[in-house]
């Protein structure tokens, strides 16, 4: 699979930012991850992480887990209310 990605990279001209990659495991054996991040060169993360700015895990997130994401979201919408929208519609 390593290989499939690599060959994608250098047929479009793309190179991976290594400090940005991370490899996380499921179910696999501490002996095959090592061999897995030897050979691919990856880090291995640790869930929960953020991917564009959205945490991702395996269980249901909190409230507060969430509420960061929510402030800017509502931040957003309350800047476009302001400079979007007039009283007379």
């Amino acid at each position: 699979m390593f290989e499939s990605f690599q060959l994608f990279s250098k047929a479009l001209g793309l190179q991976e930012n290594m400090s940005k990659c991370s490899i996380y495991f499921g179910g696999v054996s501490s002996i095959e991850s090592a061999k897995i991040i030897q050979y691919t060169g990856f880090t291995a993360g640790q869930l929960p992480f953020k991917y564009l700015g959205i945490p991702l895990s395996t269980k249901k997130l909190s409230l507060m887990q969430w509420s960061p994401l929510i402030e800017k979201i509502v931040a957003k919408i309350s800047s476009w209310t302001t400079r979007k929208l007039s009283h007379a519609g």
